[in-house]
């Protein structure tokens, strides 16, 4: 019941002004925009292309399809995954403890909760810019198969959203960004490898599958997938309700601690 409570506290305190904390992260980024690009979009292109026309070439097919036509929705997800978590963790950090913006907004009539939504609205649009880049640079070259990968900018914006929220969880923990090392490599690096970006899951050991199956990137992977090769099974619903029950989590998680650490 207490858990229960402080949930709807957090609903009850949440309002527009979340987008205001977005658009001041906007307008900054704007300042800037030329770096960031580099790393949220040229960076996840230069894996597809490494990928796809070197190891590609080795790599005839992979479940029907050509191997660089199967890695896209890979990169794609991991690419929006890496964008949400690097402005949710180094980006967040910076405004909560080295700026101190956090403390300045609180000055105004907006609250912590719509400072975190605010923050996941942003890094969720990191993770779209990154995503469709990717996205369109697939179907220009015509390694997106299926009309249905029509629907897969939606899971990206779900992949930002699940990839901010846990992000900012581990923010609100981060003594130094030098935690953030521990977050990237255990976790992040770990997904990126492991969750069927660049193999499918079913090749790997029996007892591995099952901390794959704890992955969320795993599930947004898949979804974009068989989205990509037109196959509308239902357990697309099934991961889709388990994506969003990784997003309440996290999110929900995510304003608590972040609450804490901020107002004491």
């Amino acid at each position: 019941m207490k858990f229960i409570k402080k949930i709807k506290d957090i609903n009850s305190n949440l309002s527009l002004r979340s987008f205001t904390v977005f658009y001041r992260n906007f307008m900054v980024w704007l300042r800037y925009y030329k770096p960031g690009i580099i790393g949220d979009v040229l960076e996840p292109l230069l894996y597809l292309a490494a990928l796809g026309f070197g190891i590609g070439k080795f790599i005839h097919r992979i479940d029907g399809i050509s191997y660089v036509e199967y890695i896209v929705p890979g990169i794609i997800a991991s690419s929006s995954m890496y964008a949400a978590a690097f402005e949710s963790t180094f980006g967040a950090y910076t405004r909560m403890v080295t700026n101190g913006i956090y403390e300045a907004i609180l000055l105004t009539p907006v609250g912590i909760e719509d400072i975190v939504l605010g923050e996941i609205f942003w890094g969720t649009a990191k993770a779209f810019m990154s995503g469709i880049a990717v996205l369109m640079v697939g179907i220009i070259f015509g390694w997106v198969i299926s009309p249905l990968a029509l629907f897969i900018p939606i899971i990206i914006l779900l992949n930002g959203i699940l990839f901010s929220s846990l992000s900012l969880l581990i923010t609100s923990f981060s003594p130094s960004y030098d935690f953030f090392s521990y977050y990237f490599t255990i976790a992040i690096s770990t997904m990126f490898l492991f969750s069927g970006v660049f193999y499918p899951v079913s090749s790997l050991p029996y007892f591995v599958k099952y901390f794959v199956y704890l992955m969320p990137l795993y599930y947004t992977a898949h979804i974009m997938r068989l989205l990509d090769e037109g196959k509308l099974y239902p357990v697309i619903f099934v991961y889709f309700i388990i994506i969003i029950l990784f997003i309440l989590l996290f999110f929900y998680s995510s304003v608590f601690f972040i609450r804490k650490r901020v107002i004491k």
